[in-house]
C-alpha cells in the first residue's frame, strides 16, 4: 500500500519542447508582422479620411461665407420692398378702389366715457333708499 494521496502529482514539470516553442515564436512573429500590415493600412486609411475631413471643412466655411453674403442681400430686398410698398397715407384719405370702402379707427373708450356717466360715488349713508327703489313712494 502507498503512502502517498492518489491525487497529488510528483512533482515533476517539464517544460515545452524546443520545437513547439519554436512553433509558437514563429506564431507570434507572424501575428505580429500581420498586426504592423494593419496597422499601416489603417493608418492609411485615417490619413485619407482627415484629408477629406480638410477638403469637407474649407467646403463648408466657403458655404457659410455664401450663406452669410445671402443672407445680407436678401435683408437688403427685404428693405427695399418693404420701403416699396410702405403705405404712407392714412386709410381715410388713401386712393383705394371705389367699391373698396376704407376703414376707419374703431375708437376704444370706457364705459363711463362711452355711456356719459361720471364716476360711481361711494354710498354714504346706507338706509338711504334711492327714489326710484322705494316701494312706498
Amino acid at each position: 500500500m502507498s503512502l502517498t494521496v492518489p491525487w497529488r502529482g510528483r512533482g515533476q514539470h517539464r517544460g515545452k519542447a524546443p520545437a513547439q516553442l519554436r512553433r509558437e515564436l514563429d506564431k507570434a512573429t507572424c501575428d505580429l508582422v500581420a498586426l504592423a500590415t494593419r496597422l499601416d493600412e489603417v493608418t492609411t486609411q485615417r490619413n485619407q479620411l482627415e484629408a477629406q475631413l480638410d477638403e469637407a471643412a474649407i467646403d463648408l466655411s466657403g458655404a457659410r461665407l455664401d450663406l452669410e453674403t445671402a443672407q445680407r442681400e436678401l435683408t437688403a430686398v427685404r428693405a427695399q420692398l418693404a420701403n416699396a410698398t410702405a403705405i404712407s397715407a392714412p386709410a381715410g384719405t388713401r386712393d383705394v378702389d371705389p367699391d373698396d370702402q376704407p376703414t376707419q379707427p374703431v375708437p376704444v373708450l370706457t364705459l363711463q366715457q362711452a355711456h356719459g356717466i361720471g364716476p360711481v360715488l361711494p354710498v354714504r349713508n346706507p338706509g338711504h333708499v334711492p327714489a326710484w327703489a322705494d316701494p312706498a313712494a
